[in-house]
């Protein structure tokens, strides 16, 4: 099968130092970086996210905004759907759900609010880092896979309630 071999290499292989979904993560970074601070799309992004009435009171399309919002995530969860397929190689849709606050923790850890009004790249970029080292620290201090769940929660949870009173 030739999907399977592609796969395995993808979740196997490497190019230099790194792992193929860690150059994936890069490049992602990347792009999303560029796009966000060097595009007019990024600028009307960004409006939208602060105050969709007065991007809308400039002239900004909204509503093609958040659509195109929604599609780049949609395209970005495929990919990482598949590099989660290749690594564990299996695909059910009950697969690691604890990714998904693992997901909003890096976003709050790297100082973006989840209401809009401040975004940043390599904020989550550098939260999801701390958040995997946090994880993996449990992992080695022998701490239950089931208790990791609850110590993510109470770091979100802090770093929200940090975040709120530095306004």
């Amino acid at each position: 099968m030739v999907g399977s071999t592609f796969l395995l290499k993808l979740a196997s292989g490497s190019f230099g130092p790194f792992g193929y979904p860690v150059w994936v993560a890069i490049a992602a970074v990347v792009v999303a970086h560029i796009a966000l601070y060097h595009t007019r799309f990024g600028v009307h992004l960004l409006a939208t996210g602060g105050q969709a009435e007065s991007a809308a009171a400039l002239g900004i399309r909204t509503d093609r905004v958040k659509i195109a919002a929604y599609t780049i995530s949609g395209f970005c969860a495929g990919i990482a759907a598949i590099l989660l397929v290749a690594r564990i190689g299996s695909a059910e849709p009950q697969i690691n759900t604890s990714l998904l606050l693992n997901s909003v923790a890096a976003v709050v850890l790297g100082g973006v609010s989840l209401f809009g009004g401040r975004a940043s790249i390599l904020g989550p970029a550098i939260g999801a880092l701390m958040l995997t080292a946090l994880v993996n620290g449990l992992t080695l201090l022998s701490i239950s896979a089931f208790y990791q769940p609850l110590a993510v929660g109470v770091i979100v949870v802090l770093a929200a309630l940090i975040m709120r009173y530095q306004k």
